[in-house]
């Protein structure tokens, strides 16, 4: 089965793309969706959540990967900025499609296979104390 590349836009929320995997030990980060690419993401056939008290209420997805995505400043060269990003960075996630038929059902896997970051807003974290910062929900 053949695998596609499909590309997705928006504001990065909770990029767990560098040091650091979400609390299921792999890479993720949600992206909150406006305009075309709440559309673009439903006809990759991607889960669209919104709730009232995430975002601004605005439609987001949550992309994941059990292996390190590759990352890219605006350029496309290898990133080397800063690794604790915040609100308002905003960047392009190529994802990974790939068709199932096996035993446990019929479906598309998605996986995120790289980021370009195309604007950088740094978490700074509170009167420096990074550790304790990334204990907490960040």
């Amino acid at each position: 089965m053949k695998s596609t590349l499909a590309k997705i836009s928006g504001n990065l929320e909770y990029a767990k793309i560098f040091d650091q995997k979400d609390k299921y030990d792999r890479w993720s980060v949600s992206v909150v969706l406006e305009g075309d690419q709440v559309k673009n993401a439903r006809n990759l056939g991607l889960k669209i959540n919104q709730k009232d008290d995430r975002y601004d209420g605005k439609a987001y997805i949550t992309l994941k990967s059990n292996f390190q995505p590759q990352v890219f400043d605006k350029n496309g060269d290898e990133y080397s900025g800063a690794k604790y990003l915040t609100t308002g960075t905003e960047g392009v996630v190529t994802v990974t499609q790939k068709p199932y038929d096996n035993k446990y059902g019929k479906g598309v896997s998605t996986f995120m296979k790289d980021v370009t970051l195309t604007k950088v807003v740094e978490w700074v974290p509170p009167e420096g104390d990074l550790e304790a910062s990334q204990e907490s929900e960040f």
